[in-house]
């Protein structure tokens, strides 16, 4: 399992929510997500969908503001969650 490095930039409507930003090779995207998935500045995007020599393939937990689900990340914005418990 992955995790995805994200910026907290602000609050959603309700009070259990956070909004944050991921970093793509196509610009930042942001995203609503609940305050408890969000662990050590990163959220769990499971397995990888695809890689290429740059970037990783995710679907993200919830839906971008630009309604995308699937996004490609650069590889460095990615921890391996076994790292994590380390």
């Amino acid at each position: 399992m992955m995790r995805l490095l994200v910026e907290e930039i602000g609050r959603g409507l309700h009070p259990s929510e956070i909004l944050v930003t991921v970093r793509t090779v196509d610009g930042a995207q942001r995203l609503i997500v609940s305050n408890r998935s969000i662990s050590q500045k990163s959220i769990s995007v499971g397995f990888p969908l695809g890689e290429r020599p740059d970037a990783t393939l995710v679907e993200l937990p919830r839906e971008t503001q630009n309604g995308a689900w699937r996004v490609w990340v650069p590889k460095d914005q990615l921890i391996e969650e076994e790292r994590m418990r380390a």
